[in-house]
């Protein structure tokens, strides 16, 4: 009898059309925007040479000299993660990244002894999407996004995903179905709920991505949203706006970001009760 894989959903790749590399430092600069993250990620992909196994290591040790005092040092976000020097794109569409030492992509051969982390490490980590996140947040997630950037972002933001994943069924009165989310009007109004992490309005100005947490050097602090000096209560999105790194300078501006993330749970709940209905009259699904 197979036993049950310890995690269901293998979030750093969970399919061809994307997967996640945050834990390998791909966001960790201070130009963590997609093209320079794309412009690293595609460097970094051609520097394996041949099958010359000598070649090929003596490659991997100069890449891995140049990098480590390039890209890890004053161009670092958070000093003390370190970013990978072996991660890329795994696909000639651009799609998916990950590690470029990997065995499944050199005949079974693991050359991630070449990297900071070494294999044992890389091997058994799991981030802590995997343990906080349900199988049914991570499903809000990987069923909605195909784009690896974004996708990287959003699935390893646990208070997001839980904020919208609690946000949406409390605006619908039931719990939302997996099978709802392979509908294209579900995964159109979810991605646009996802792209607040690219453009949300109230980010404070070089927090790109980093959720409710704000970095300085070694050191980390969680954003704060002044209810009491305004006497107002707490905002019911409050774990979305931490997430999202709000900064607010009056409660008009934290009434206007309520408004935003109103309209769009508002648009999702729409799409996924007309889906709904559809089924229940027996109707085609658009």
């Amino acid at each position: 009898m197979l036993s049950a894989p310890r995690f269901p959903i293998h979030l750093c790749q969970p399919d061809l059309k994307k997967s996640c590399a945050a834990c390998c430092g791909i966001y960790n600069f201070k130009n963590n925007a997609r093209r320079a993250v794309s412009r690293r990620l595609h460097r970094n992909g051609t520097l394996l040479p041949g099958e010359d196994r000598e070649v090929l290591l003596g490659a991997l040790a100069l890449h891995s000299q140049r990098w480590r005092g390039r890209d890890n040092g004053s161009a670092k976000r958070f000093e003390t993660v370190f970013n990978c020097e072996f991660v890329g794109f795994l696909d000639e569409a651009h799609r998916r990244v990950g590690c470029l030492l990997h065995p499944l992509r050199h005949d079974g051969k693991d050359l991630r002894h070449c990297s900071f982390y070494g294999k044992e490490l890389c091997e058994g980590h799991f981030c802590p999407s995997y343990y906080y996140l349900t199988v049914n947040e991570q499903l809000f997630v990987v069923e909605t996004l195909n784009d690896w950037y974004l996708y990287g972002l959003v699935i390893t933001d646990i208070d997001l995903v839980k904020g919208v994943y609690q946000a949406v069924p409390d605006r619908l009165g039931e719990a939302v179905q997996p099978e709802l989310l392979a509908h294209p009007s579900v995964q159109r109004a979810l991605r646009r709920i996802w792209q607040w992490k690219l453009r949300w309005p109230y980010r404070k100005p070089g927090c790109d991505g980093f959720g409710k947490y704000l970095f300085v050097g070694d050191h980390y602090e969680e954003f704060h949203i002044p209810y009491e000096r305004w006497a107002v209560r707490p905002s019911p999105f409050h774990r979305i706006l931490l997430a999202l790194g709000s900064v607010f300078q009056s409660v008009k501006e934290l009434r206007d970001a309520e408004r935003i993330i109103a309209v769009d749970l508002d648009h999702a709940v729409q799409a996924i009760w007309k889906v709904l209905s559809q089924k229940s009259s027996n109707r085609p699904l658009s």
